[in-house]
C-alpha cells in the first residue's frame, strides 16, 4: 500500500512539473529567425535571388540590372545577419511592420549603390535617396530602443 501511495504521489509531482514546463501557445518567439520580420526578408531574398539567377542565365554579372539585383541580395543578407543577432529581449519588436521598414532600407541601399555606380554621389536623386536612408535608419533605431 505504501508503494502504491508513493507511486501516486510521484506521478502527481511529475505531471505537475511537465505542465509547468510547457510553453504557452501564444508565447513570443525568442529566436529572431522565427519572427515575421525575418520571414519577410527571407521571402524577398528568395524572390530577388531567383530573378538574379534567371538574368544571369542570359547575361553576365556586369549587366546593370544584374548588378542592381546583386546589390539588393547583398543588402538583404546583411540585414538578415543583423536581425539574427538581435538580443532576446528585443525579438518581440521584430514585427511585420518592422520587417517592412527593413525591406525599404535594403531596397534604398541597393538603389543608392546603383545610382553611385551609374551617376555619382553629386546627382540630386542620389542625395535624396541617401537622406531618405539616413532618416529611415534613425526611425528604425528609435523602434529598437
Amino acid at each position: 500500500m505504501k508503494t502504491l501511495l508513493s507511486a501516486g504521489v510521484l506521478l502527481i509531482i511529475i505531471s505537475c512539473s511537465t505542465a509547468f514546463a510547457q510553453t504557452p501557445a501564444n508565447a513570443l518567439p525568442v529566436d529572431a529567425r522565427t519572427t515575421p520580420a525575418y520571414s519577410m526578408l527571407i521571402q524577398r531574398k528568395v524572390k530577388v535571388q531567383a530573378q538574379l539567377e534567371s538574368l544571369l542565365s542570359q547575361y553576365d554579372s556586369s549587366w546593370p540590372k544584374a548588378k542592381a539585383l546583386q546589390f539588393e541580395v547583398d543588402a538583404l543578407k546583411t540585414e538578415m545577419k543583423q536581425m539574427a543577432e538581435v538580443p532576446e529581449p528585443k525579438v518581440a519588436k521584430l514585427t511585420s511592420g518592422y520587417g517592412s521598414l527593413i525591406l525599404r532600407k535594403a531596397s534604398l541601399t541597393a538603389e543608392i549603390q546603383t545610382l553611385l555606380l551609374e551617376e555619382g554621389s553629386d546627382w540630386p536623386p542620389t542625395i535624396e535617396k541617401q537622406r531618405e536612408l539616413e532618416l529611415l535608419g534613425k526611425e528604425i533605431q528609435k523602434l529598437m530602443k
